[in-house]
């Protein structure tokens, strides 16, 4: 029977039916609603100044431990746990909004950390990132620091193309790229071993990289790119997929180059896909170790190429190495070491003094070999010492007490993941943390924890750091029959996202970056001459670029980018530069302070100016005024404004 209404024809289509039905159950179509919604909340949260709710969860989610965590756990848990497609949703808003609430911490509270002030402005190897970004976007090479990791600048120059040149929704993107990348990781894991060992992963890079979220700093991609890669080899080896183990490693490849890092895992894993995907009868395959070196290889390649597409002529990729290895040969010295022994170093310039480093490093090798030594069993115990350099130190808060404790039930957890191992060694999983664990202690001697607080140098490997002792977790799983483990392996909807969204991660910055450089142009203006004794930048006043000081008695909520004196101050405290903390306590209310590049001298400039003359957002201006001149200051780049004068195009 044929039912109208209204001049409607009621019966349902079966081609058109079934459309919709092939449409909503598609694996990519979900997957792309997971992804919206997820991106939504994530949003929703950066955006949302609730001072009841949402700001306390963000403030301790940035640096709390204690109850915040184990809460928080528990409840992207309880996502995980539940199956289908509706777990799935849940699953990646949850893991995005963890992510997203670090940054709104950051940007609610101004906090000042040792490259970035008040919450936005960038400092030292940060600030030389960004403006490197800026310079690209300008069509301008980057400088020899960004030269060393190009990876990263180049990235954010794409993002900052993209959102207007806006540094905070830059920022935003960054972490929401990681979030996404550390989801996708962790996904594979839970396939193979539960949502319990999944969800101790998350935790672990989401303490590890909460502190680096909102700071324009290459820890952003390592950990990103280091979980995907390591997601990609994780896929590869338990489906035993040989394409995938080798954009797995690939991507590691990049990750290493993003941050540099555990650079002996490489041929490690290179030596360990030969015996993995051997045919059956032989003991290796010569052919798949072709393959990986390869994949290894074109890694370096890539980063090589950005170097010499991006960066000024002379830049050297690991340049910076020089000062480690020099630390290491001299008994397990810090990177600055090189400069009290060579004073004279500091007066020479760009990939010379790189030069020079290697060189003095390798002469003391030769004359003092057991140093050496000396300087790698030194890296070796500070790796589990009673320190911010410890493997752990970042899996706490403050209190010192707390974070001990936690600290112990991982290397106790740890021992339970080695103990599982060793019970299996031939179970392909477990010997591909086992071989990566190795390579990253093997790394540990040219890796020293001391160069930088809280494992920074581990970034592209931190996701094995979660993983061992993930492993000791489930271990007793394999012994209990209860409900609160899942019983392995878990039932899965097939998905290549990871793979798809690592492949296009790496592309934005292999073809985006150079078109971005290409098409880069800086405004041409003839502008007034400025006072005498003052001196002239030209610059575009970007978005989400500034920080206000407020008065005292102003009756509004600290937030970015708004600030009361005292909370500004009380935060600057936080900073390494005793010199930098005491100039912080001159900058007065009604004041703002904003970082942009000079178009005259592609330098950097942190504008110190009345709030009241600020232009409008995005808008070419004209700054008179002068340099921060004293020694202790002048590398900052401070520029104290007289005059301000918006351009008009």
């Amino acid at each position: 029977m044929v039912f109208i209404s209204g001049g409607y024809n009621l019966v349902p289509n079966p081609m058109k039916t079934r459309f919709l039905s092939k449409f909503t159950k598609s694996t990519f179509v979900w997957q792309a609603v997971c992804l919206v919604a997820a991106v939504l909340v994530f949003s929703l949260i950066l955006l949302n100044r609730s001072p009841n709710l949402l700001r306390p969860i963000s403030v301790s989610l940035r640096t709390g431990f204690g109850l915040v965590i184990p809460a928080a756990a528990l409840l992207v848990y309880a996502a995980f746990r539940i199956p289908g497609r509706i777990g799935e949703l849940l699953a990646m808003v949850v893991t995005m909004a963890l992510f997203a609430f670090p940054l709104a911490g950051l940007w609610a509270s101004g906090q000042t950390q040792s490259t970035v002030l008040s919450g936005l402005i960038p400092l030292y190897d940060a600030g030389a990132y960004y403006n490197d970004s800026l310079k690209l976007l300008a069509g301008q090479d980057f400088s020899i620091i960004s030269a060393r990791r190009p990876l990263f600048p180049a990235l954010m120059s794409v993002l900052l193309a993209a959102t207007g040149r806006n540094l905070m929704m830059t920022l935003a993107a960054l972490t929401a790229i990681t979030g996404l990348a550390c989801y996708l990781a962790i996904r594979e894991i839970q396939k193979t071993h539960g949502p319990e060992a999944a969800v101790f992963v998350l935790m672990i890079l989401f303490l590890f990289y909460r502190a680096h979220a909102g700071i324009t700093m290459t820890e952003n991609l390592g950990v990103a790119f280091g979980a995907l890669g390591f997601g990609l080899l994780w896929r590869g080896t338990a489906e035993r997929r040989q394409f995938i183990f080798c954009l797995g490693l690939l991507i590691t490849t990049l990750a290493l180059n993003a941050r540099a890092g555990a650079f002996f895992m490489l041929p490690l894993l290179i030596v360990w896909a030969g015996w993995l995907f051997r045919e059956q009868g032989r003991r290796f395959s010569w052919k798949v170790l072709g393959l990986s070196f390869i994949a290894v290889a074109a890694g370096f390649a890539i980063n090589l190429l950005m170097v010499r597409w991006l960066a000024v002529s002379g830049g050297v990729p690991f340049a910076n190495f020089s000062y480690t290895l020099y630390g290491l040969a001299s008994g397990g010295k810090s990177w600055t070491y090189v400069y009290e022994a060579h004073p004279e170093l500091r007066f020479v310039q760009g990939s010379d003094e790189a030069r020079r480093i290697y060189q003095f490093a390798f002469e003391l090798i030769r004359e003092k070999p057991w140093q050496l030594v000396e300087g790698s069993f030194y890296n070796w115990k500070m790796l589990f010492s009673n320190t911010w350099y410890n493997i752990y130190a970042y899996a706490g808060g403050e209190n010192w007490s707390v974070n001990v404790a936690a600290r112990w039930v991982l290397y106790f957890l740890c021992m339970l993941g080695i103990i599982k191992i060793l019970r299996k060694p031939a179970d392909a999983l477990n010997s591909l943390v086992l071989v990566s664990v190795v390579g990253i202690f093997i790394s540990v001697p040219f890796l020293p924890p001391t160069d930088a607080y809280r494992m920074r140098p581990y970034a592209a490997s931190i996701i094995v750091f979660g993983i061992l002792p993930a492993l000791g977790l489930v271990f007793p799983a394999e012994k209990w029959k209860t409900r609160i483990f899942v019983n392995l392996p878990v039932e899965m909807p097939p998905s290549s996202l990871i793979a798809w969204f690592s492949v296009a991660l790496t592309l934005l910055i292999l073809i985006g970056s150079p078109i971005i450089k290409a098409f880069g142009a800086s405004p041409q203006v003839s502008l007034p001459a400025c006072a005498p004794g003052t001196s002239t930048l030209l610059l575009r006043f970007d978005p989400g670029t500034w920080v206000n000081i407020v008065r005292q008695n102003s009756e509004i909520l600290d937030w970015m980018p708004n600030f009361h004196r005292s909370s500004f101050r009380e935060n600057a405290h936080a900073l390494p530069d005793v010199h930098l903390i005491n100039w912080t306590e001159t900058v007065e209310q009604s004041n703002s302070f904003f970082v942009a590049m000079d178009y005259l001298s592609y330098k950097p400039a942190i504008v110190v100016t009345d709030t009241e003359f600020l232009p409008a957002p995005g808008s070419l201006a004209q700054v008179c005024g002068t340099w921060e001149t004293r020694p202790e200051l002048a590398s900052f780049g401070i520029f104290y404004a007289t005059d301000l004068s918006q351009i008009n195009p």
